[in-house]
Order: C-alpha cells, then structure tokens, then sequence
C-alpha cells in the first residue's frame, strides 16, 4: 500500500533521504526553472480557414487572450510550422530515454527544449468489435506505409481488457511500427459484449403470452442491468488508460496528438430519448461517468494534448454490427422501453457525438465514418503539423486553485481556431492525492515524464530478514525538478515510491516516502542548482523483477516514473 514503508526497509534509508537534501551530488541539468510565484500556461492554437489549410503569417496581436473572462498580455508568441520541424526539431532530437546504458534507466526526455510535436496513436480494443479491429489494423500499417520517410516521431499504444499496452515507443521509423502492428492480435473481444437474438415474431394475445411477457421483461431487465455493468468496467479501464497518457507526456513540450482510434466509448454523453428509459440504456451511471470525462478533458488540456477521434466503425449506416447490438428477444413484447430499433439508431447516433465531443473538448477533430481509415489518420497527422504556441503568465498567490477557463479569438475574417479551454492550477499537497497519482504512476506501462529522474543499481548486502538481499538504489532528480514556494519559509513537499513485482506481476516489494520541507537557504540552492539524490533500498528474494520508481512534487503537480529491471540470484 502506497503512503507507509513496509518493514522489508530499514528505518537508516529515511535518514539518508534527509541528509541528500543537503549533500546531494546530482549533475546539472537543463531542465525548466519553476517560479514559485508565477506560473508560465502555454496555449497551443490550430488555426485554419474554411477549407481546412492552416492560416499563416499572424501575429501576437491578431490573437486575444481571456482567462476566466478576462483580457490577459500575451507574453510568448510563436508560430510552429511543419517545414520547421520535420527539417530541424525532429531527427537526433525526439524523444528518447536511458535503458540500462552504463547502468543507468531514465524516463522519456526530450534532447532540446525547442521539440515540438509528437503523434500518440491508441488503437482502442476494448471499445472495438472484432471486424472493425482487423480493418483498423490493415488501414493502419497502409498509412505507415504513407508516412515513410517523414520524419514524423510516433509512439503506438494499445487499450485492451488488461489495460494499456506500448506497442513501440517514439520512433520516426514507420518500419519499426509496422512490425509491431503486424506483431498484435487482432481477436481481442470487446469487454463488455451484449446478446444478440433474432426478434421473430409477436406471441399470441392470451393469457399465457402475458406471463410469458413478463418472464421475458425481467430476463431483458437483469441483461440490460449486467451490460451496464460491463460497460462501467469499460469505461474504467478507457478512463484509466486516458488518464495515464495524459499524465505521462505532460512534461513534454509544445501540442500533442493524441489519435484516439476506437468504435465508440462505453457510456453514453447525451441524454437519451424518451425510448431510452431504464433499464434498457444504461444511464443509472451517467452522472459518475460524466464527472470522469469532465475531469479528463481537463487532464488532456492540462496536458496539452489533443485527441483525434477516428472513427474505426466500417459503416456510417443505421446498421450495428453483431459485438455492438442492443440486447434483443424472440418476442416482440410492445413495450417503447425495449424498442431495439430505435435503441439500434440512438447507439450510432450517440457513439458519433460521444467521439466528435471527445475531440472538440480538448481542441481535436474526429474523423467519423470509417470508411478510410488510412486518410483519417493522415489528416489527423497532418492537422496537428503547423500551429501556433501562445504564453501567459499566472500569479501562483493570487490566483486560487482549480480549473480555469480559457478563450482564444483571432481577428481574421473567416479563421476557425482550435485549442485548449482552459488549465488547472494545483496546490494540492495532501497525502491522499499523493497516494492517488502515485498509484496511477505505478500502475502505468508508460513512463511520466513530469519530472526527468534517472535510477542505478547501486549495490547489495545482506538483508535481515532471511533468504532476501538489500538491493541499494540511488535515484537522481535534476536542478529545479520541485517547486518551491518561497513565500512559505521555501516549502518543498515531495513524494517518491517504488514498487517491485516479479514476471508474473506481483507485488513482492514496495516503498513509499514523503518529504515535507522548509528549506534553508543551502537546501534551496542545492534544489536550485544541483537537484538531489535519493538513496533507499529494497529487500528482495532471489528472482527477477522490474522496479517502477516515481517521484510527485506536489506544488508544481508533476510526476516522473521509470521502469528499472533487477536480477537478485
């Protein structure tokens, strides 16, 4: 459990924590330097005209800035184009990280701070039938065979029942990615599948078909409620996988991409219609899952990340492939509630918007239809190349916590702007919300990158407990990788865990630590200058085990993780 250390660790590691504030050896670093008074909130804004083309040559005062209705300077103003990056951002420059070179693993980092742009594609399983899965895959390997050679760098994920999967990290080699999609199976079922029974035909109006309509009405009923169900699991686990891409590339600079390919999400946004009552649509949820969306939108934007829905349905038509039917019965029982019909049409009505809303709340498009997949991805590539990057300043003191509202007009006759609607400003240092994106951190299979830290294999002694080893770390955080709030007595709060689990993904070993600070001024230049080291260790039986470390500095509301291997003989 996260927020406590386990017994497996000796008291003497918290003391070490505590003296690396002020003897910590750590290289300087180029990493961003964070004001504790002032906050810098970037603004990434596609703008195009009516056919779609990116409307160049605009200068900071054709743009007008608002946060929360009001008129704020624009401070940085750039215009990021796709000749710019494809000729000198990308190359040697895109992402990368550290896998055990010279003992060493690090998370994501970008080489210079001038990268801009990265695409993230998801193909979405869960949410998607088994025909849908097997065009998507061909329709994507046709686009990697479109993009070679351009210098795009893209990373490829999977959403399937058991969570999110990276296919292959950032890469501008299309090859590469082509081989991991031809690697992937396409015969994951969709979590939550609904029956499917031909109507037939009405039964006789007697006395016997009443009671044999009321035995089918609570058969339909208890189906309806079990979808339900399966679909709020879905949605967990869509939720979860989102959450987890938007915290993970948070650190990384400029607009991202994120290309959402799926057949729909698993809970409805829009109310339905009359017909659509309980228990035949499942609503009884829609309030709890309408507040996780709204709270990942926020994420996402917070993150600068912009989803592109493209729509992997093979047909646009009123028609619902098998995976994807509403709960039907022989009988045709009369009743509005169980109009499959018109459930039928509501569903594809109702996925298209759910996907176009997703989209257009984080400043994206969808790309709806399904009809060529390959183009869907194209554009969607192609609509993220060229923006422009705007820059506020926000005074952390007199600015309270939570969401903001952001508006962006551009004085051009006809342009159409895309962007974030907003940020979230965070001081919230408690242990519980700690707990709860350490958790997220640790789960992942991507790397935050929040916060650049770097883990080695320091060295190894005998435990005290029997049959285990001490298996010694020394985890490397850069100059100014906290915020520190000089206001408060230099307040720092930082949180850092790690977990162990063997192959099998158990957990066998964890750790957990909270520092709490008020620095003195040499504390706050070692921060400031040098970073820290953190040293612990783990008590581990022989095997093999991959360690997930991550660090939370509250105050800034960013975290960094990274995965290291260990062989205990």
């Amino acid at each position: 459990m996260i927020g406590r250390l386990p017994a497996c660790l000796a008291i003497a590691g918290m003391a070490l924590l505590l003296t690396s504030l002020l003897k910590a050896q750590a290289p300087p670093s180029t990493a961003a330097t964070f004001s504790s008074s002032t906050e810098l909130v970037l603004i990434p804004a596609v703008v195009s005209d009516r056919s779609g083309t990116h409307v160049a040559g605009l200068k900071k005062e054709d743009f007008t800035l608002k946060q929360d209705g009001k008129v704020h300077p624009i401070a940085i103003f750039e215009e990021v184009l796709a000749e710019v990056q494809t000729n000198e951002k990308t190359g040697p420059d895109q992402p990368r990280r550290a896998t055990g070179e010279q003992g060493t693993f690090s998370n994501l980092e970008s080489a210079s701070a001038g990268y801009r742009r990265v695409n993230i594609i998801v193909l979405d399983f869960v949410n998607t039938p088994f025909a849908d899965q097997a065009n998507a895959r061909n329709e994507l390997l046709k686009f990697l065979s479109e993009v070679a050679g351009s210098g795009e760098p893209i990373c490829l994920l999977a959403l399937t029942r058991g969570g999110l999967t990276l296919l292959h990290d950032f890469t501008d080699d299309p090859k590469i990615l082509a081989e991991s999609v031809r690697k992937l199976r396409t015969d994951t079922a969709p979590l939550g599948r609904e029956s499917v029974v031909d109507p037939g035909h009405p039964p006789p109006s007697d006395r016997l078909s009443a009671m044999l309509i009321a035995m089918i009405r609570g058969q339909l009923q208890a189906e309806a409620a079990q979808a339900s169900e399966q679909n709020k699991d879905t949605a967990f686990i869509t939720v979860q996988a989102m959450r987890q891409i938007a915290k993970a590339f948070r650190g990384l600079p400029g607009r991202k991409a994120l290309i959402w390919a799926s057949s729909g999400f698993p809970f409805s946004l829009s109310p339905p219609s009359q017909l659509m009552c309980e228990p035949a649509c499942p609503v009884h949820h829609g309030d709890e899952m309408n507040a996780a969306y709204d709270n990942l939108w926020r994420m996402m934007n917070d993150a600068q990340i912009a989803i592109y829905s493209v729509d992997l349905r093979i047909t646009a038509s009123n028609s619902v492939p098998a995976d994807q039917a509403t709960i039907t019965h022989p009988y045709d029982i009369g009743d509005p509630e169980f109009d499959t019909d018109a459930q039928a049409k509501w569903k594809v009505d109702d996925t298209s918007s759910s996907l176009q809303l997703f989209a257009e709340n984080t400043g994206g498009k969808a790309f709806l239809g399904g009809n060529n997949l390959a183009q869907s991805f194209r554009q969607a590539i192609q609509d993220d190349s060229s923006y422009y990057m705007l820059g506020y300043y926000v005074s952390r003191t007199a600015t309270k916590p939570g969401w903001h509202q952001v508006s962006l007009s551009v004085g051009r006759k006809g342009a159409h702007t895309r962007y974030r609607n907003g940020f979230f400003l965070s001081r919230d240092s408690s242990p519980a919300s700690a707990q709860q994106d350490l958790r997220l951190a640790l789960a992942s299979p991507l790397d935050f990158i929040g916060i650049p830290i770097s883990i080695t294999w320091s060295d190894r002694t005998n435990a005290k407990a029997p049959g285990k080893t001490r298996v010694q770390f020394e985890l490397v955080m850069p100059a100014n990788f906290a915020s520190v709030d000089e206001s408060d007595q230099n307040h720092m709060v930082v949180d850092i865990a790690a977990a162990a689990r063997n192959p099998n993904g158990v957990l066998v070993a964890e750790l957990s630590q909270r520092i709490d600070s008020h620095l003195k001024s040499d504390g706050l230049e070692q921060i400031q200058h040098h970073g820290m080291t953190y040293r612990n260790a783990l008590d581990l039986p022989p095997g093999d085990y991959t360690v997930r470390f991550a660090v939370r500095d509250s105050l800034g509301n960013r975290v960094g993780s990274v995965a290291a291997p260990v062989k205990v003989p």
